[in-house]
């Protein structure tokens, strides 16, 4: 079997490393806890598994540095089959559970992949080499990991991501947030996801932080979960926390950090949480391209909707290019910074992500408040040009989620001429609410120009499962009016 060379090690060696020590520190310590298969692993058997994996998939992937996609359920494989590709010196590419296999084969293709790791009919990982229909990886000795992400322009892409890199968003964020190795993630999110993967599987590898892996999400099921495991942190996004926090369904005194990202937590749900389960939910802001990059620290009542917190510990927020206003594009300085998108981007368009020079330059606007922290005021490609005026449709959406009844909505733009736009507002809410309500309120709090034109009633907006708004849903929506 061809064995990696010191240099191909290098990327991944530190949390292998890590990991190594933990396992001979207390082998027996819990590492999985699959809930809803009954089974729970152990730091020696998680490190068995992927050393049995390991030899399976170096047969697929012989060379060093090749790219290996895992797409994987949440289960104890997806751990081993990342830890497996490390210790061999093979990068692996982590890819949602739910992409179709069109998807999977256009990311292989595009990354170069040269096997992948899949669940068989019996829900063991399946290796599998690939043709070498792509091109050659190209990847610079330092790169651990592929990230898979949607990005600015909505395309699946990947973003390398070397080894220190990783080591440092890992660290930013346990010191940031908090974190001990005795804590326990409850694990509700997608382990593929970049939040996920830095949060829970970064932490085990580092810090032994078990993972209470959960797929029966039905709120009941998920609490008495929570409080048989003891776990003590609850990574999610914020529909799933608003379904709690309505359900109310018994306490769990084990909990104390409850961490929201992927998309605007309401006031009323963060607040409604807290009364039932006595933890307020803290804002967590990040991008695939640089891990995390802004934390609700001080977990308080009073947080402005918008307010994602301050930077991390070792992150720098600035404004790039800011206005009057102080809105600005959020630019990051990060060690956990990515190399760059594998293979490397077009030319970028003004709207679209970028990194350069070991910083992320954001598709996000924001401004700094004195108390230093963020606040997210929508996009660059989704600032409206409403009769020559920018409109930025968050400010619409604060207004209209404040209505009562209403449970989400989203703002955006829609041609109403080839010089300017109108706003569109596709609002789901509770029965009882009307467009005229909508419109009243928008008229008594915002100016004339900002009011939509097209006010949309519908029972939910579609969402991923990474519970980001699923955009293309939403515009076929449009279509089939």
């Amino acid at each position: 079997m061809p064995q990696p060379t010191a240099s191909s090690v290098t990327a991944s060696s530190g949390l292998v490393a890590r990991f190594a020590a933990l396992r001979r520190e207390r082998p027996d310590a819990l590492a999985i806890l699959d809930a809803d298969a009954g089974h729970a692993l152990s730091r020696d058997a998680l490190a068995r598994d992927a050393d049995a994996l390991g030899e399976r998939v170096v047969r697929a992937a012989p060379a060093e540095g090749a790219v290996v996609a895992i797409q994987l359920p949440n289960a104890a494989a997806f751990f081993a089959a990342v830890l497996a590709c490390w210790q061999r010196g093979l990068v692996p590419m982590p890819v949602d559970h739910d992409v179709a296999a069109p998807a999977l084969a256009e990311l292989c293709r595009a990354s170069g992949a040269r096997a992948t790791i899949r669940a068989s009919v019996d829900g063991g990982p399946e290796v599998s080499p690939r043709d070498a229909d792509g091109p050659e990886p190209c990847l610079s000795p330092g790169v651990a990991l592929l990230k898979v992400t949607s990005g600015s322009t909505g395309e699946p892409r990947a973003v390398a991501l070397g080894g220190a890199a990783l080591a440092a968003g890992v660290a930013q964020i346990v010191s940031t947030m908090e974190l001990v190795p005795d804590d326990r993630n409850l694990v509700t999110i997608p382990l593929a996801h970049s939040y996920a993967f830095d949060n829970v599987v970064l932490t085990l590898l580092r810090d032994g932080m078990p993972a209470i892996l959960a797929r029966d999400l039905t709120p009941r099921r998920l609490l008495a979960v929570a409080r048989d495991a003891r776990a003590t942190v609850l990574p999610t996004v914020p529909f799933l926390l608003d379904v709690l926090g309505r359900a109310a369904a018994g306490a769990v005194p084990s909990l104390r950090r409850v961490i929201s990202a992927g998309a605007p937590l309401p006031a009323v749900a963060r607040e409604r949480f807290a009364s039932a389960f006595g933890v307020r939910p803290r804002t967590f802001y990040g991008a695939t391209e640089c891990g995390g990059i802004a934390f609700d620290r001080e977990g308080g009542a009073e947080v402005p909707e918008g307010c994602v917190g301050r930077a991390l510990d070792g992150v720098a927020i600035t404004l790039h290019d800011a206005d009057a206003d102080g809105i600005g594009r959020v630019h990051v300085r990060s060690a956990s910074a990515a190399n760059g998108y594998h293979p490397p981007a077009e030319p970028g368009t003004p709207d679209a992500a970028e990194l350069r020079d070991c910083a992320f330059f954001s598709a996000d606007l924001g401004r700094l408040d004195p108390q230093g922290r963020l606040h997210l005021v929508g996009r660059l490609r989704d600032v409206v040009n409403v009769g020559g005026r920018k409109v930025y449709p968050v400010e619409v959406e604060r207004v209209i989620r404040s209505i009562p009844g209403v449970l989400d909505v989203t703002v955006s733009g829609t041609a109403r001429s080839a010089v300017a736009d109108a706003l569109r507002a596709v609002v789901a809410a509770a029965p009882g609410v009307t467009r005229e309500a909508v419109a009243a309120a928008c008229e008594q709090r915002l100016a004339r120009y900002k009011v939509p034109r097209s006010i949309e009633l519908v029972a939910e907006l579609p969402r991923t499962g990474r519970g980001k708004l699923d955009r293309r849903a939403l515009d076929a929506m449009r279509d089939n009016d």
